[in-house]
């Protein structure tokens, strides 16, 4: 049972980690255009790129990382909610190295606090995504409907 559990997060782990990048790309960009380049104040960038990407991400890991416990569930604003509370977490950790960065090192780009940022953040919101957001008991989906898959038999098997 632990072998397949291990197995199961390995797994959901590479796919959340390439939702991430994904996500980490999109804020990033947001970020650099909107403080290195226009100027503007980094802490509220900070939080717009991170909800712009926390969508996205949300949406990409309730179709493609946790489908076997999603199944054929729709996107659902509760859903959205719970992800961003969990990833909340993140975000404070996010702004917490980023201003450590900012004020102790003052990068010539501050994107790359911002990038330190994201990575610290990713911890938290693998764990919150993976026993929260996406749990199958927490997240109200009947294991026993979904398209049956090896995938599907592991997590029924937990």
């Amino acid at each position: 049972m632990v072998k397949k559990l291990g197995s199961i997060i390995k797994h959901s782990f590479v796919i959340f980690a390439v939702v991430g990048f994904l996500g980490t790309i999109t804020n990033l960009s947001i970020f650099f255009v909107f403080v290195d380049v226009l100027k503007l104040w980094a802490n509220v960038m900070a939080v717009s790129a991170f909800l712009i990407a926390g969508t996205q991400n949300y949406a990409l890991h309730h179709i493609w990382t946790f489908r076997e416990i999603t199944g054929d569930e729709k996107l659902s604003f509760h859903g959205w909610f719970k992800f961003n509370l969990t990833t909340l977490l993140g975000l404070g950790i996010n702004l917490v190295v980023l201003n450590i960065i900012l004020y102790f090192y003052s990068p010539p780009y501050k994107v790359i606090a911002q990038f330190c940022g994201v990575a610290f953040g990713t911890v938290f919101n693998y764990l919150g995504s993976r026993y929260f957001v996406f749990n199958k008991s927490r997240f109200g989906v009947n294991t026993t409907s979904m398209t049956k898959t090896p995938e599907t038999d592991k997590i029924a098997s937990l």
